[in-house]
């Protein structure tokens, strides 16, 4: 074998391994960087800002910006999680002495024979000959979702101590993504073998996609579910906390939206005997909840975004269920991404190249 042939592909196989080896050690740290990056990439403007006030000193302007993150986006996020852990420690206990203890059946049992439901099922029993117990189905409906439930409630608690880590792991790696950011891309935009034109539109499609998908759509969805919470809050809806993250959650569903949340809130208050209550809440989900996708979305969503909604929506709930939160933000980044190079861009070069008549 030539000898020329051999130590090219001894480099190659050094690479490679030195390339899965590398991959190896930073796999735990990947959300923390990701998020870093993330955050990094949306508050460049502000981090450049400060850095100009402040004569050019790179390491206090990354310092300030990194504890302004702090005091805005990760204690705020670590009160929520801590209120929230509570909520659903309470859930967990009663659900998992409901469903191991029987008991659960008979809350049911005794809930659907005294509420405003009961004339209803009496008719339709009646109705159907008696041949079919809507009661006894939906209790039997109602243990199998109980003990999914818990399983998604253990979840939630076992990983709330890692999210915590991730946050503190993802402030340090956001202080340099501050301090040594702008020099690490100018080393990228010299080794990637991609013109200046491309490089120039991939990151300005990053930053549009980055910034509006957050500040236009999961900032929407946190004011829904805020809007919402506060009225399960008020109404006395069980778990009010926990429901207003599933709403805000749900506001990234098309179509059926905030309402998978609040109208089955606003059923069970009807249901409990607290009829006012519960038209209240339909009135606000719909006027107030709803139309809140139509007003602060457009205020915040960039105009820079050319990424249609159907796939923004698509590429979000997609991530979000192949890859968690993390997910939802780099799955519309990178149809966002494939759309500017195979269907925006090659458009306009084409209008470019058509000759005026």
């Amino acid at each position: 074998m030539d000898r020329a042939l051999l130590k090219t592909l001894l480099v190659y196989t050094l690479l490679l391994a030195g390339g899965w080896v590398l991959f190896k050690i930073l796999q735990p740290f990947f959300t923390s960087i990701a998020w870093a990056m993330i955050i990094g990439i949306i508050t460049t403007p502000l981090y450049r800002h400060l850095r100009a006030l402040l004569n050019q000193r790179t390491g206090r302007a990354a310092t300030l910006m990194t504890l302004a993150v702090t005091l805005v986006f990760v204690l705020p996020a670590i009160s929520l999680l801590t209120v929230l852990a509570q909520e659903v420690a309470q859930v967990y206990t009663w659900l998992s002495s409901s469903v191991t203890g029987g008991s659960a059946n008979a809350v049911l049992h005794q809930w659907l024979d005294t509420s405003q439901a009961a004339p209803y099922l009496a008719r339709f029993k009646a109705f159907s000959g008696g041949s079919f117990d809507l009661t006894d189905s939906l209790m039997a409906n109602s243990q199998q979702g109980l003990a999914k439930l818990l399983g998604f409630l253990t979840s939630l608690l076992a990983n709330s101590f890692s999210f915590l880590m991730d946050m503190v792991l993802m402030l340090f790696i956001l202080f340099f993504v501050y301090h040594d950011g702008e020099r690490v891309l100018v080393w990228l935009r010299r080794m990637l073998p991609l013109e200046a034109g491309l490089q120039e539109k991939l990151g300005r499609v990053t930053q549009d996609v980055l910034a509006g998908f957050i500040f236009g759509t999961l900032l929407t969805s946190l004011v829904q579910g805020v809007l919402a919470g506060a009225a399960y809050g008020l109404f006395g809806v069980p778990s009010p906390l926990l429901l207003a993250v599933l709403t805000a959650i749900g506001g990234l569903i098309p179509i059926v939206g905030t309402a998978i949340i609040w109208l089955p809130a606003a059923v069970y208050l009807y249901l409990q005997g607290a009829t006012v209550k519960a038209l209240i809440l339909v009135v606000w989900g719909l006027l107030v909840v709803g139309m809140a996708d139509n007003v602060v979305k457009p205020v915040f969503m960039s105009s820079r975004v050319t990424l249609p909604f159907l796939p923004l929506m698509l590429g979000a709930l997609g991530g979000l269920s192949a890859f968690g939160v993390l997910g939802a933000i780099l799955g519309p980044l990178l149809l966002a991404i494939l759309y500017e190079l195979y269907v925006v861009g090659p458009s306009t070069d084409r209008t470019v190249l058509i000759p005026e008549e």
